[in-house]
Formats: C-alpha cells, structure tokens, sequence
C-alpha cells in the first residue's frame, strides 16, 4: 500500500543521515501509528541498523544524549527537537513483566517490529514506502487494537500492556480484537508487577477517551486488580458512574464520580496521584450529598466552605450524576447563577471579602488570641445572614457594642 507520511525536516534529516552513513532507518511506532490516523505526532521515534555508537559517530556534529545505551537508545537533538534513535534489537526475557533483561542487536527491521506491543504499533517507515509486517494498517483502518503475535506472550512481556490495550481503545474509539481481549482478563492479575506511576499514568489517559464508558465496563475485573474497592460496587452501579464519567470532560469530576462513597483519598494516594488532585475529589465526594438550596444566604455559605472554583465543580459533578432527577437539576442551574452574581458583585462570603481584618479588631481593643477569630468567625456568618452590612465602620459598630 503507498502511503506517504509528512514527516518534520528535522527527522527526515536524522534518516537521511544515518542512509547517507550506510545504515537503514526508520521513523516507527506511535508517530506513523498518528500520522496514518491524521493526528499530529507528539514525538518521532527513530529505528535503525546503526549500532549505539555508529548512531553518535553519525551525528557527531549535534548534540547527543545517551539516553539507554544498553537498550541502544541514543537521543539526537536536531534544531531543538529531541528524536530518540533506537538500534533494530530483539527482547530477551522479561523476568519482572516490565523490561526486558537483555537486549541483542541486529540488523533486520522485521526482527525489531516483531518485539512490538501492538500491529498499529510495528509500522515503520521511509521515503522508500511502509514496512508493514502484522497487518497495522489493515487494523487501523478496522480499527482495531491486536497483539504482535501471542497476546499472551506481549502481555506477560510487560503487563502494562494490559492497560494500554485498554487506554488505546478507550482514546482512538477502537475494539480489542478477540485473542487479545481474552488475554487481557487472561493475564490481568500482571498488573500487580507493575508500578502505580506507570498505572495511574495510563488509567487518567483513559478516562479520557471517547470509549472510557464501555472500556471499563468491560474490563472491570481487570480495573479491580489495582483499585479493589470497586469490587464492592454492583455491575450496574458501576455502569451508571461510567455513563455519568462520560458526560463530562474535568478529570477532578470524572473522578469524583468514579470514587464517589469510597476512600478517594485512599485510592489516589496509593495510585500516586498529584496532591492537588487527591484534595479536590476528596472535598467533592465528601460534598457530593450536600443540599445545594439556590438561595444566596445558602450559596454564600457553600462559598465559604468551599472556594468558587470547587463549587462550580461540585455544581457540575452532581448535575453530571445520573441519581439526581432532571428537576433537582434545574435548582443546580439557579444556584450557579446565584453564585456567579454573588462573585461578580464581590458580595460577602468569606474572610478574604470582609470589610475588617484581625489586625482592625485588635485596634479596636480586642486582645490578641483567639477571641479575635472566633469573633471575624461571627461577623462573617451574619454578613452572609444579612444581618450585618460588609462596612468597615458597620463592623467596627458592632465590635465595639460587644465589649460594652
């Protein structure tokens, strides 16, 4: 099949040169796999005959980056791009499911696209035309994710593989071929060898994709293997948050509803999640059974507790759940309006919004401790009450008929 791939002058220039050196190479993998599905690669991968050191006698008029020389991995750095040149090699064992224990070079293409995880994946290319040797373009157009191979023996190679299998589906809209969707549950139980960096890395690309509905559902037994507390929910429980998951595009409330009656924080630190994201779905699922009254008193308060931009997503985690009925929903709407208006016209809801500071109570004679928060504590909650105006001499009043 002819298929030409517009490649970036800085990789056509870093083939032309391992050629112009008498070596074959290749730009492979993920960048052709993207190219051929109309996307714009994120990087260029190189592979080629020249050995490690051939590939940095070659390029010894650039800057060069023993990147894994024992792998045969050198990264080049032509006009500020990055391009990682990896020798032809075939895998040996992979005695920990995740790298192989040795490497051994040599000069056949095939025997290099033949290690690789997916068909769509062990594509390589030139100017001279398509190496295809598993069928990746044929799944591609199908699309299709599938093995090299023996799906069990890709997956007992590296159990990562299990979840990109996943991933892949999930973001390019794919299915799993048959062999290898059997394997995936087959072989699940690999996952336990492999890091939570590398887990969680995969599994927030996923919730991400166009099919992460029908993805994990399909594979929950497969997700329970490194987040066991969905075990406890039923099936169709776990459907429901999936659909729900779906209508939404913020991961913080993808997760939320995921999560959502289970130790969040648990889950996420154990998967080795950023601190600022396991703080925000801890406060949403613990909110998420909070009546939100669209009334402002009622909405300054959830202000307060909250913060504005952890309300909005609050807002918009329970009006993306499927247990709460249309009509509850629509209290939702009124209640974001209110609390945009209260914004916009920088009413009260906080201490940050408050007219006086613990430094003018202490002025006024108030001793220092902690009377003087207990005492900003009480204003704040009758300002919101409208039972005091947010004006400095107003408050001041009201301080100095409490020390009569």
């Amino acid at each position: 099949m002819d298929i030409e791939i517009k490649m970036p002058e800085e990789a056509e220039k870093a083939l032309n040169i391992l050629k112009s050196c008498g070596h074959e190479a290749y730009v492979v993998g993920g960048c052709v796999r993207d190219a051929i599905l109309g996307s714009v690669p994120s990087d260029w991968d190189i592979t080629t005959s020249a050995l490690p050191e051939e590939i940095s006698s070659c390029f010894k008029n650039y800057r060069t980056i023993n990147t894994g020389l024992k792998h045969g991995t050198v990264t080049v750095i032509i006009n500020k791009m990055h391009l990682e040149i990896t020798t032809y090699r075939i895998d040996g064992k992979y005695s920990d499911n995740r790298r192989p224990d040795e490497v051994t070079f040599t000069d056949k293409v095939s025997m290099d696209l033949k290690r690789r995880d997916f068909t769509m994946n062990s594509l390589a290319y030139n100017k001279e035309g398509i190496v295809d040797l598993f069928g990746g373009i044929e799944d591609i157009k199908n699309k299709i994710v599938k093995c090299v191979g023996v799906p069990d023996e890709r997956f007992q190679e590296d159990g990562l593989r299990i979840l990109r299998a996943m991933r892949f589906a999930a973001v390019l809209g794919f299915n799993v071929e048959e062999d290898t969707r059997k394997s995936i549950h087959k072989n699940k139980n690999l996952l336990q060898n492999i890091s939570f960096e590398r887990i969680n890395n995969e599994f927030m690309k996923l919730l991400n994709g166009i099919k992460c509905s029908e993805i994990l559902s399909e594979y929950k037994d497969v997700v329970e293997v490194f987040i066991p507390e969905i075990s406890e929910l039923r099936d169709e429980l776990w459907t429901e948050r999936l659909n729900s998951a779906s209508l939404v595009d913020n991961i913080i409330i993808k997760l939320s509803l995921l999560f959502y009656g289970m130790d969040a924080e648990l889950i996420l630190r154990r998967m080795k999640s950023d601190n600022d994201t396991i703080k925000k779905v801890k406060l949403l699922t613990l909110n998420m059974d909070g009546e939100i009254v669209p009334e402002i008193p009622a909405i300054k308060r959830w202000l307060n507790k909250m913060g504005y931009d952890n309300m909005k997503l609050l807002i918009h985690l329970k009006d993306a759940s499927l247990k709460y009925p249309e009509a509850e929903k629509k209290y939702l709407r009124k209640a974001e309006e209110l609390m945009d208006t209260i914004v916009r016209q920088n009413q009260c809801y906080s201490l940050n919004t408050l007219e006086v500071k613990g430094t003018d109570l202490i002025a006024a004679g108030i001793p220092k401790g902690p009377g003087v928060g207990k005492l900003l504590d009480e204003m704040i909650e009758k300002v919101m009450d409208d039972e005091l105006e947010n004006k400095k001499d107003v408050l001041l009043g009201y301080v100095n008929n409490k020390k009569l």
